[in-house]
This record gives C-alpha cells, structure tokens and sequence, in this order.
C-alpha cells in the first residue's frame, strides 16, 4: 500500500499481451480510464507489467473509475484443433 504519494502501481500481465504504453491507450479507448505508463520513467524504455494510476481524485471518480475496471476481462484464447 502507497505510503506518502498519490499513486498506485497496478499489473495488467494476464489482460493483454502489449506494452505498457499501448495498455494504458486500450484503457482510455476501451475502459474510460487513464493510466500512466512507468516506461516513461526509465532511460531505457524498461518494461515492467505494470501501469500507474493517480488517486488524488474525487471519491466518486475513483469509484467510477474501479467499477469500469471490474469489467475489463482477459481475453478468450482462439479455440484450436
């Protein structure tokens, strides 16, 4: 748990095989939440599997912003014979 910040790290492995920079544009495209991708914070690009949200908002936009998250689902695999 954040101790002194008004953010969260959050991993997304398991909900879409991308980098983080193109999580975090599907998350505004497709769920209505913005996210912040920690690759920016790194010289080298590094990936890490993991996405920032800042919760120095209202109450009820973080609510909001959690019940549109509850929905995201990994996608199904394709069926294979």
């Amino acid at each position: 748990q954040p101790e002194g910040t008004y953010f969260v790290m959050a991993g997304y492995r398991g909900l879409r095989d991308v980098d983080d920079v193109a999580f975090c544009r599907w998350l505004v495209e497709h769920v209505g939440v913005a996210a912040i991708p920690p690759s920016a914070f790194f010289h080298d690009g590094r990936q890490t599997g993991l996405v920032r949200f800042c919760f120095a908002k209202k109450a009820s936009t973080i609510e909001a912003a959690a019940e549109r998250l509850r929905r995201v689902k990994a996608p199904t695999p394709p069926l294979t014979r």
